[in-house]
């Protein structure tokens, strides 16, 4: 006789779940667990009976602290899914404030992989990878590859300044701004566009002034191309030289010359560069020779690119909770962070003032040594 399966039955077949009352779940949600204490390090293997005890130990030490039950709240975490072309997390599900993490594209949210490693080591998020939760093990040769690279010196200092109460994000160039062009702008950009071959920059595009200064260089251009220059006629004339073949009489009283070639050639006393300087020509080449940009040659090297090989880049932004961070409209960072590659010397001063000549905010230079040991170094120029 076949056996019909009812609601009753089922009921019958799910298993009983036990829920923990208010003050088991304080008890299992803190739990401190104190770790059995080897003694001194050996160096060295004996296989003696010593020694086997104590790994036995040692074994049972940590059996005990794992198993130990442990509660959580699933509902606290967000979802991810690690995107392995883009090479970052996509936001499946929020939970809590985000508002300090990631970046929106198309109207999804995605962190970077520092972001998502620290998420998910403060038990934040959970994330998957095709469709299987990524443990904090997996996640390090996941997010951080396998091979050797920057990023894992980068995640240290991510977390370290995370941790500390900083407002860590991505380095975003702050545009300078702008001065107001003028036609003598337009002039020289055009110029420099038909004689160099640079290119006009857009802001000087996008003034009034430039097609107005485009269509009177063309006109001049035009004039100076058509002219047609006429050579004059030369005149042949008769050359009739007379020469007086009688000798001249030397005066009577010879004129005095000057003591000196300054009181000869200038009578007023000013000098001769002082006397050029006051004529209407100098003023003009003065005027036109300050629009020049001349550069200062200093030492043999001038002909490196410092910023070819240059490894000070900028890979932070740190802002304080404080003062109101919004990451639609950042304000001016109050640091920024420069980490240093491994093995590589402190940056001197020349290297630091050229890089706070387009940046304001304070220069926080980390070194991270082979031993994970992080150092920091704030350099303010004023």
């Amino acid at each position: 006789m076949e056996k019909k399966t009812t609601f009753s039955n089922c009921l019958q077949i799910i298993p009983k779940t036990s829920f923990l009352r208010p003050e088991e779940l304080i008890t299992h949600r803190h739990v401190e667990f104190e770790a059995h204490s080897g003694g001194l390090k050996r160096t060295q293997n004996e296989v003696s009976a010593a020694e086997l005890e104590e790994l036995q130990r040692a074994q049972d030490s940590l059996r005990a602290q794992l198993s130990v039950p442990r509660i959580e709240r699933l509902g606290g975490r967000a979802l991810a899914r690690w995107q392995e072309k883009q090479q970052v997390a996509e936001v499946i599900r929020k939970d809590g404030k985000f508002e300090n993490f990631g970046y929106s594209n198309q109207g999804k949210l995605y962190l970077e992989y520092y972001e998502a490693l620290f998420l998910l080591e403060v038990g934040r998020l959970q994330l998957e990878y095709y469709e299987t939760i990524v443990s904090v093990e997996q996640a390090y040769v996941l997010l951080l590859g396998e091979l050797e690279s920057e990023k894992y010196e980068h995640y240290l200092v991510y977390s370290a300044l995370s941790r500390a109460g900083y407002i860590v994000v991505k380095h975003q160039p702050q545009r300078l701004a702008q001065p107001a062009v003028t036609s003598e702008d337009c002039i020289w950009a055009l110029l420099k566009a038909k004689v160099q071959s640079q290119p006009v920059p857009e802001h000087i595009k996008d003034s009034p002034f430039y097609t107005l200064v485009e269509k009177r260089m063309e006109d001049v251009k035009d004039i100076i191309v058509s002219q047609k220059i006429e050579a004059s006629p030369v005149r042949e004339e008769a050359i009739d030289f007379h020469f007086d073949t009688q000798k001249r009489k030397a005066p009577a009283e010879p004129s005095k010359e000057p003591a000196t070639k300054r009181a000869k050639f200038c009578p007023t006393g000013q000098s001769l560069v002082d006397q050029l300087k006051n004529e209407t020509s100098y003023a003009k080449f003065e005027k036109l020779f300050q629009k020049f940009d001349i550069v200062q040659l200093e030492g043999k090297d001038y002909t490196t690119d410092e910023s070819i090989d240059c490894p000070l880049k900028i890979t932070f932004d740190l802002h304080l909770h404080n003062e109101g961070f919004k990451k639609s409209s950042p304000k001016a960072p109050a640091f920024n962070v420069i980490i240093l590659p491994p093995r590589f010397d402190f940056p001197h001063h020349k290297q630091i003032s050229n890089i706070l000549k387009f940046h304001t905010a304070p220069l926080l230079v980390v070194s991270v040594s082979e031993s994970k040991q992080i150092q920091a170094f704030l350099y303010h120029i004023s």
